[in-house]
């Protein structure tokens, strides 16, 4: 069953941006995102014999070592719906729940659990808010890159820190800040044009007319946060960073500038 705690009103300027982000996020789904495909046959045999595939950044998966030994234990796929990681994470043995903010992506769980007969725990919902889930409840968190749709990543941590059991895990990725610095509409062109200050934020670097034609065109609300936030305001709350790498875009204009595109880390909840 999924669980809907969303509410989608006519005006997108009305929204939250976790409804927005979710509006868009229906959106790729439907249009075929890389992110929306349902996990192979050989994806869950494999995740099933014990040697799961999963992504946080673009392409490159995760040490084994990061997850190992969460085989029967409780695990969130946080802003990770549609039809990978929550099935590939049930089929290594893991009490799986998904939370996402786009309907279309958590009904990608959904087909993609019925299919292998697997079960799991499904809610559309902004992530920064996890009332559902009680306190120390997850021995990990498995977030692949969505922080950058969220404005206040604190909120998240929060949360995050709150579920997770001490010792417990949270797995994230994140964009880095630096490729927020550029035009995007030419850089869709294979051509780089530094446009931005940092932090960027659409609802601040943008006009208020930019801002609606791409809420209008059905595209994302993105934050490019700082390093000190992303990875200062982890560590402020007791986490204790025990694995990192980084990987470039697959997109050669950028990564001829810039390798370190995205960011995986691995943060353990300290015991207090």
């Amino acid at each position: 069953m999924i669980i809907d705690n969303t509410q989608r009103r006519c005006d997108p300027f009305l929204m939250d941006i976790s409804n927005i982000n979710g509006k868009a996020w229906d959106g790729e789904a439907e249009n075929g995102s890389a992110w929306a495909r349902i996990a192979s046959d050989e994806d869950i045999k494999e995740a099933r014999e014990g040697k799961p595939k999963l992504r946080v950044t673009i392409d490159k998966n995760i040490p084994l070592s990061w997850i190992s030994g969460l085989q029967g234990k409780h695990v969130l796929s946080l802003g990770g719906g549609g039809g990978q990681q929550t099935p590939i994470l049930a089929a290594y043995g893991c009490t799986t729940a998904s939370v996402d903010c786009s309907h279309e992506m958590i009904e990608r769980d959904r087909i993609a659990l019925e299919r292998f007969g697997l079960e799991a725990q499904l809610f559309v919902h902004d992530m920064s808010s996890l009332p559902f889930f009680s306190d120390s409840s997850f021995d990990a968190v498995i977030s692949p890159v969505s922080l950058n749709f969220v404005e206040d990543i604190g909120k998240v941590y929060k949360e995050v820190r709150r579920i997770l059991r001490p010792g417990g895990a949270y797995i994230f990725g994140i964009a880095n800040p630096a490729l927020y610095l550029f035009d995007d509409r030419l850089l869709a062109k294979g051509r780089m044009k530094i446009k931005y200050t940092l932090p960027f934020s659409d609802t601040k670097s943008l006009s208020e007319k930019e801002l609606r034609k791409r809420i209008a065109r059905g595209d994302t609300v993105e934050f490019s946060h700082t390093l000190d936030t992303i990875l200062g305001s982890l560590t402020s709350l007791g986490f204790a960073i025990t694995g990192f790498f980084s990987e470039g875009s697959s997109f050669e204009p950028i990564d001829s500038f810039l390798q370190d595109c995205y960011l995986a880390v691995m943060a353990i909840r300290g015991e207090n």
